[in-house]
């Protein structure tokens, strides 16, 4: 039986002379591996839907606990992004996050969103690669069950305050009240709030996904922003990221440059 669905290529392995193994994200059965017989020859009819980033439609089959790929039609391919290298490191971010996070067999409709309307602002320079970073990872934390609590203070559920803290290791926020009387200190897991950046987070988080890219931030609170939402989802999955090691580092470089 040949199933057929929409994916996203998110990884390529070459197999012998002839053959390749890809990754593709799906909305139904989310992470699938996939077998492509002869996709490395020039003629092979899946070489172009089959390469990173590319996006289309796939029809495959089982066969002795594997799948191996029918056919398949390229809709997308999100090419420019290969042209950059600071580009294709945060892509490859936002790819290990959700082969980390999503499995097979398990529903991905929203993470799938999420990615490819990241990867789409992305490839077409509409969004800043360090506001995309931002809005994808506290979306991806919200949408596979690990949002944090924003409405209000977890201890007075006050919805804002003069000073309001986030707590990145307990996922919640408290006014400066109950922050002090808790006796905290501001550290690495205790983060003083702007209220432009407050009200970010919670526009993330719960915006539909059609609109949660639309708003604009200044650079001093996307600094801040990018602070939270990366510890945030450092310690909530216990993983360091080796692309996003090399996508800070390609930022660190670029800096020098400048």
């Amino acid at each position: 039986m040949l199933i057929t669905v929409m994916g996203l290529v998110i990884a390529e392995r070459n197999v012998g002379e002839n053959d390749r193994f890809i990754d593709i994200l799906t909305a139904e059965y989310g992470v699938v591996e996939l077998c492509v017989k002869g996709a490395q020859k020039i003629t092979g009819k899946n070489n172009a839907a089959t390469q990173l980033l590319s996006y289309g439609k796939f029809c495959f089959n089982r066969r002795n606990e594997r799948y191996y790929l029918n056919s398949s039609e390229q809709v997308k391919v999100f090419y420019k992004i290969r042209l950059d290298m600071k580009k294709l490191a945060l892509a490859s971010y936002f790819i290990e996050i959700s082969k980390y996070c999503v499995t097979t067999g398990q529903s991905a409709k929203d993470v799938m969103s999420l990615l490819l309307n990241s990867l789409h602002f992305l490839s077409e320079d509409l969004r800043s690669c360090e506001f995309l970073k931002s809005v994808f990872e506290m979306r991806f934390m919200a949408e596979i069950g690990l949002m944090p609590q924003l409405i209000g203070c977890r201890d007075c559920y006050k919805y804002e305050a003069d000073e309001m803290y986030f707590m990145v290791d307990r996922a919640c926020l408290l006014c400066g009240e109950h922050f002090e009387y808790r006796d905290f200190e501001e550290n690495y897991y205790h983060i003083k709030l702007t209220k432009t950046v407050l009200h970010t987070l919670r526009f993330i988080c719960l915006a539909d996904m059609k609109r949660v890219f639309n708003f604009k931030i200044g650079e001093k609170s996307q600094k801040l922003l990018n602070e939270i939402t990366e510890k945030f989802i450092l310690v909530h999955l216990s993983k360091n990221f080796k692309t996003l090691d090399f996508y800070k580092q390609i930022c660190d470089e670029e800096k020098l440059d400048n």
